[in-house]
């Protein structure tokens, strides 16, 4: 059986799945949704069961997975970004409010809509159209780029705005305008020959993935800034895509390959102030 036949099978094996999950999810959360628009909930629970089955394959680095080939360590930070974007999505369809679907709906387009823009317009060669994880890649990042955008037009209302602690606010402030800053050049310049920054310097459209994740965390800590009942959504996305980043790294370190020694450190700093202040947060809540 050739490669070919192995990513086809892969690709229908886990559209089946994800199709069976999608199914279950609308069972189980689509009627306490009744607060959201139909865009935010759509957005909502597709990202959320995507994320958690994409995860599977990509933390895996399995071949075919994915619309374009990834090195190991980008396709396991890949994981890293699926797997919060799952966990805070699950946080979210359980304790829902038209806030915390308007923040997912924002980190989503966020996280979607400039790589779909960069993708077509600079590096459309990069993808084999004769493959189905291409037309599936692009079709699932119109829709939810869509429902992301309509969900965001259309849920504009919500409860007012209450304060955030200090120290909170401090840490979502300095952490969102670092992490910003780190997005935007390494998704506007991605081929800038710095390896402590910009990790894949000859591949451009990889650079520009792992930009689009720092951007989202990003909008998630300084939009949750203003709105205390948004900071654990927020906190959650950051640490759990900190602490992945970090697990992602570790098989290069014990393999004794190449590793980003300030990846390392920048999201293991993310991951576990993140995951702090998350729990300092619950004992004062509880």
């Amino acid at each position: 059986m050739s490669v070919a036949d192995m990513a086809a099978i892969w690709f229908f094996a886990g559209a089946a799945l994800l199709l069976a999950a999608l199914a279950l999810g609308y069972l189980r959360w689509w009627r306490s949704l009744a607060d959201l628009s139909r865009a935010a909930r759509v957005t909502l629970i597709l990202t959320t069961v995507g994320g958690l089955i994409g995860a599977v394959f990509w933390w895996q680095d399995m071949p075919a997975s994915f619309a374009w080939d990834l090195p190991p360590l980008a396709s396991r930070m890949l994981g890293a970004a699926a797997t919060a974007f799952g966990i805070a999505g699950l946080f979210v369809l359980e304790r829902p409010t038209q806030a915390r679907g308007r923040l997912h709906a924002l980190v989503s387009a966020i996280y979607l809509i400039p790589l779909a823009v960069a993708a077509i317009a600079l590096h459309l060669d990069r993808f084999d159209l004769a493959a189905p994880i291409s037309w599936g890649f692009f079709a699932a990042v119109g829709v939810l780029s869509i429902s992301a955008v309509v969900a965001l037009s259309a849920d504009r209302g919500g409860a007012p705005r209450s304060l955030v602690f200090a120290g909170q606010s401090a840490w979502l402030l300095v952490a969102g305008t670092l992490l910003a800053l780190w997005g935007l050049a390494l998704f506007l310049a991605p081929a800038t020959a710095f390896p402590l920054v910009f990790n894949w310097p000859a591949d451009a459209l990889t650079s520009r993935l792992i930009a689009a994740m720092l951007l989202t965390v990003a909008a998630a800590f300084l939009v949750a800034r203003g709105d205390a009942p948004l900071v654990p959504q927020a906190l959650l996305l950051g640490a759990v895509y900190g602490l992945g980043v970090v697990i992602a790294i570790v098989p290069n370190m014990l393999r004794g390959l190449p590793w980003p020694p300030l990846y390392l450190a920048a999201f293991a700093v993310l991951g576990i102030v993140s995951a702090g202040f998350l729990l300092a947060g619950r004992a004062r809540a509880g």
